[in-house]
């Protein structure tokens, strides 16, 4: 399905298909093979992380100017479905890492490009990058961060609590939304600096390999310089941020669905039951049939979006649609899955119920559904 719709796409899609088959094929001769440890051990991959700087995979949507390979955006949504697939511990740092980039590419100064972008190749992944916005007090309500940020003689001072913020004990530079006189500003800081501290590590249900931390802000001291873009215009650039984070999100939320619904396919053919094999029985072959119209509706919907975003286009609302609608998605056909399964699929053994665990999270993540929802439908009554 991922070959013909690349080929749907472009007229020199050979070049792009053989790009994701090499892609594939590591993936599931490299990637795979940890995907239970890293859960089971709330192990952060970052083995598997190193092996796809080797591959440039995290450099596919980005300019050559900043190490990138400038290949469609299509190909790399297609490149993350197959990481997801394999590991989605490992995609969603793929994730995380392109909406930073994607950040300082559209509004970074020359001086943060060059330096952060390029010479510091988070890129390519050769420094691993988060993003700050949640608080204690509020999720979607983004308006209503306490975190402040007070200039003076070119310093700004931060002060403040971020919490559910994935992998800040391990990245590098962290994307941190704070309140200045001006409104939401957004700033690039080292992680681990002066008066930046992990506060603590919160357990949770899925996505085990990528710890979720609260972080305070101390009298943290940050050069006027690491400001990203205007004073202020910070919340704008959430928005626009987390729209390429919608994109990836819907892709991980396929190569998770996809994932279960192969394993699902498999078992119900192994396993028997009243003297036949289950795949036989009527109501299993309905669980099939749905799981994978729904994953290649998802999938359809996904790589469209992604397409509407490489020829410059508005894609807001197609991007929400995708996201919306591939973490829905994602979590029904898990839930199928361990259903396929019975008893088995309920333990660690067959490890089935990882995948819904991970899913859970996409409903949640970059936007929730409900959230999402509220804005579909505003694009929508704005074009009456």
């Amino acid at each position: 399905m991922q070959k013909d719709i690349i080929e749907m796409l472009f007229p020199d899609a050979v070049e792009y298909n053989l790009i994701l088959e090499s892609i594939g094929n590591f993936a599931e001769k490299e990637i795979l093979p940890t995907a239970k440890r890293v859960d089971q051990e709330e192990m952060f991959p970052r083995q598997n992380l190193e092996k796809i700087v080797n591959q440039g995979i995290m450099a596919i949507p980005f300019p050559k100017d900043y190490n990138g390979l400038e290949l469609p955006y299509p190909v790399y949504i297609a490149a993350i479905e197959m990481l997801a697939k394999a590991c989605a511990n490992t995609a969603l740092q793929v994730s995380i890492q392109g909406m930073i980039c994607e950040g300082i590419r559209l509004f970074g100064n020359d001086r943060q490009k060059n330096e952060l972008l390029k010479e510091k190749g988070p890129v390519e992944g050769r420094s691993l990058a988060s993003f700050a916005l949640t608080e204690p007090c509020c999720g979607s309500d983004a308006k209503s961060i306490q975190t402040k940020a007070e200039l003076s003689n070119n310093i700004y001072v931060l002060n403040g609590t971020k919490t559910l913020i994935t992998i800040p004990g391990e990245a590098d530079i962290i994307l941190v939304f704070a309140r200045t006189d001006k409104g939401i500003s957004s700033f690039l800081i080292p992680c681990g600096m002066p008066g930046f501290t992990v506060t603590r590590v919160i357990q949770k249900l899925g996505f085990r390999g990528h710890r979720l931390s609260e972080i305070r802000l101390e009298n943290c001291k940050v050069a006027r310089q690491n400001l990203l873009g205007e004073d202020g215009e910070g919340l704008d650039y959430a928005k626009q941020i987390l729209n390429a984070g919608r994109a990836t999100i819907a892709a991980i939320a396929i190569g998770i669905a996809q994932a279960a619904y192969e394993k699902s396919l498999l078992y119900s053919k192994e396993r028997t039951a009243f003297g036949q094999s289950i795949s036989n029985f009527q109501l299993i072959q309905e669980k099939l049939a749905d799981m994978v119209t729904e994953i290649n509706a998802a999938r359809l919907l996904t790589y469209y979006s992604a397409h509407l975003r490489d020829k410059g286009k508005d894609f807001t609302s197609e991007v929400s649609q995708a996201k919306l609608f591939a973490t829905e998605m994602a979590l029904r056909i898990c839930d199928n899955a361990i259903q396929i399964y019975g008893g088995y699929g309920y333990t660690d053994e067959y490890d089935v119920h990882r995948h819904w665990r991970d899913a859970r999270l996409l409903t949640i993540a970059e936007g929730t559904s409900e959230i999402l929802r509220l804005l579909i439908a505003h694009l929508s009554l704005k074009q009456i």
